[in-house]
């Protein structure tokens, strides 16, 4: 199995495996003498739980489809950058812009850039290389600001239904005339538990996925600098 499938079962196992035991947890903690499913449950929990499970979904979504465009667009040839050289060395630019087009990563990318600008000052291939390998980085962090702002929102969302819920028990309780017997506050529980511990596990998939995605980008971005600067330090070299 590939690494990139790998990370998805990982992810999706972590994710449905988190939830199972919030729900378990919240199922002994109700003192529930029944068997009740994990979907009833979630249903327990009040209108709040729609746009939670929905924010869960998209964190997921956009988290593995950044994580699947940036193992994409990462891939880190060691031999491109001698390989570009050596064509540009016998005056090949065709042959090096070429190697460029044909290895489909952000490396690739940013040495067409360059390559296309050969003849011009040293600092004008320069700031075209470092332009270039901007938009790249920028095109890998598309999205995560989603999953940044979920993993804020969703805990919100879990407090404003243990907010709804509390606002229920006493409801219940005033309904019922004063009676405060479990029986008579036990939606209001299960709704105050179920979206805190939603909002909490919605909030800490989200912060985790961004974070791991933003370090992946921060690390190729070291080692497309080393490339970029290797390429700089080629073109200048004089050719005998």
């Amino acid at each position: 199995m590939s690494p990139k499938f790998e990370f998805m079962f990982f992810f999706l196992q972590a994710t449905n495996t988190a939830i199972t035991d919030t729900m378990q947890g919240i199922a002994d903690a109700a003192g529930s003498h029944e068997k009740i499913s994990y979907l009833s449950l979630l249903f327990k929990g009040g209108i709040m739980m729609i746009p939670l499970i929905l924010l869960l979904f998209i964190a997921v979504f956009f988290i593995i489809e950044r994580f699947l465009y940036i193992q994409k667009k990462a891939q880190l040839s060691e031999s491109l950058v001698n390989e570009v050289l050596d064509q540009l060395y016998q005056g090949n630019i065709k042959g090096a812009e070429a190697l460029c087009i044909s290895d489909k990563s952000s490396l690739g990318n940013v040495l067409r850039s360059g390559v296309t600008q050969l003849g011009k000052p040293i600092e004008h291939i320069e700031k075209v290389l470092d332009i270039q390998s901007n938009i790249e980085l920028n095109e890998m962090e598309n999205h995560t600001s989603y999953i940044s702002m979920i993993s804020g929102i969703a805990p919100r969302l879990g407090f404003i239904g243990t907010i709804l819920g509390v606002i229920r028990i006493f409801y219940d309780i005033a309904s019922s005339g004063g009676n405060i017997a479990i029986g008579t506050i036990t939606t209001g529980l299960y709704q105050k538990m179920i979206t805190s511990g939603m909002g909490l596990i919605v909030g800490v998939i989200a912060f985790m996925g961004f974070h791991f995605l933003i370090s992946k980008i921060d690390n190729y971005s070291m080692k497309l600098q080393k490339q970029i600067f290797e390429f700089v330090k080629g073109i200048q070299k004089p050719v005998n």
